[in-house]
């Protein structure tokens, strides 16, 4: 069965490639533009010569801006010298001073959500109904760890989205994967991308605070974006499978459409309130900008979807609690605390950077846009 699907941005998307985009002699921005231009060496060449080939390898390896160090770049239209055009929001600074993490681009230079980064939401999504529904594995602290005794979600895997025999116990079988059964496409999009200011926003002793030393430029695929995807569900597979119950037939059920948005839906709408709630109990610190009311705005979207659409959040900046369905310190079904205290403050040590006392929160950073946009939503809705 093949689902086509519109998706569209309720926030900034990020999806690294990786690359970073360095001002000045990488992308440039002309006075009095609302766009930075990301240079094209070949078109470059063609404008400033081979007479000039010194001059421009010189401001390179100096860090020039090349607009000043070849001035007759600035007597061309920016689309003579561009590979692309960034936008770049009304309130963010300039960004020439600092390196653009660089979107994700495929097929002919459109921004993109790669099917696997959607897939990946959409596990944690699933593999976090399913541990709160039966959350008696998780809760013997061996099945956190490997072998040698360090915190892992392999075993975790192996008993919740798909598992075989092995010779030295039970795995994880990615052919028996419950998500090896949902096919994703790419979602490309046919807009320009926008270029943002991410801030994070720390837990200090004195309160909530931006730690201004990891602001950082994102290229980003803008709000408001629209694309069209397709799911793939091979039904005739699914039957097999479920015939020589390599995967039961109740967590089949789990991937049919209608039932993984009401999964998704319960999922994204829960984690919101928790950052609500937390934003909330902590007064609306200044340092979140508008977040808490964004997180409203989001709740209400979420709680207004019908059967055919799902919100749930992608990409970079989704931060701890949506990367892993915070789970490990939350309630199951029945309103019990999934971990112990004493795994959770285990788990809590082995998964922070630093030492900290049991009682500081987790996590007690947040990544946001300056302003306090969160980065990451997206409505998929079916066609």
């Amino acid at each position: 069965m093949r689902q086509n699907f519109e998706i569209t941005t309720l926030t900034p998307v990020h999806i690294g490639s990786g690359n970073e985009l360095n001002g000045n002699f990488e992308y440039v921005r002309f006075p009095n533009e609302q766009r930075v231009v990301v240079l094209d060496p070949s078109k470059i060449l063609d404008v400033v010569g081979e007479e000039n080939i010194n001059k421009w390898v010189s401001a390179i390896e100096k860090r020039e801006n090349l607009l000043t160090a070849l001035p007759m770049l600035t007597k061309v239209k920016p689309e003579n010298i561009a590979q692309r055009f960034i936008n770049v929001r009304e309130h963010t600074p300039d960004p020439t001073k600092n390196a653009i993490k660089e979107q994700l681009f495929i097929d002919n230079g459109k921004p993109a959500i790669p099917g696997s980064s959607l897939k990946g939401s959409i596990r944690t999504a699933i593999l976090t109904k399913f541990i709160k529904e039966n959350p008696y594995f998780v809760q013997r602290e061996e099945n956190l760890k490997d072998r040698k005794g360090r915190f892992s979600d392999n075993k975790l895997n192996a008993e919740y989205m798909g598992k075989e025999k092995a010779k030295w116990g039970v795995r994880h079988s990615p052919n028996k994967d419950l998500l090896r059964f949902l096919r994703v496409g790419d979602i490309r999009f046919d807009v320009n991308t926008i270029v943002v200011k991410t801030e994070v926003v720390n837990f200090f002793r004195h309160g909530w605070g931006i730690k201004r030393d990891l602001s950082s430029y994102w290229e980003c695929i803008p709000k408001g974006a629209k694309a069209r995807g397709n799911l793939q569900i091979p039904e005739e597979l699914l039957k097999r499978i479920a015939e020589k119950n390599y995967v039961s037939s109740q967590k089949l059920k789990a991937i049919q459409v209608k039932k993984l948005f009401q999964t998704i839906n319960a999922h994204t709408l829960h984690l919101i309130d928790r950052e609500i709630d937390l934003w909330e109990d902590e007064g609306n610190p200044e340092a979140i900008g508008d977040l808490l009311e964004v997180l409203h705005e989001l709740r209400g979207l979420v709680k207004g979807v019908n059967e055919n659409s799902c919100v749930l959040r992608v990409g970079a900046g989704s931060g701890w609690e949506f990367m892993t369905g915070a789970w490990s310190n939350d309630k199951d079904v029945h309103g019990e605390f999934i971990l112990d205290d004493r795994t959770w403050q285990r788990l809590k040590s082995a998964l922070r950077r630093r030492h900290y006392s049991g009682d500081i929160l987790f996590p007690k950073t947040r990544k946001i846009i300056d302003e306090g946009l969160p980065l990451g939503f997206v409505k998929i809705s079916l066609i």
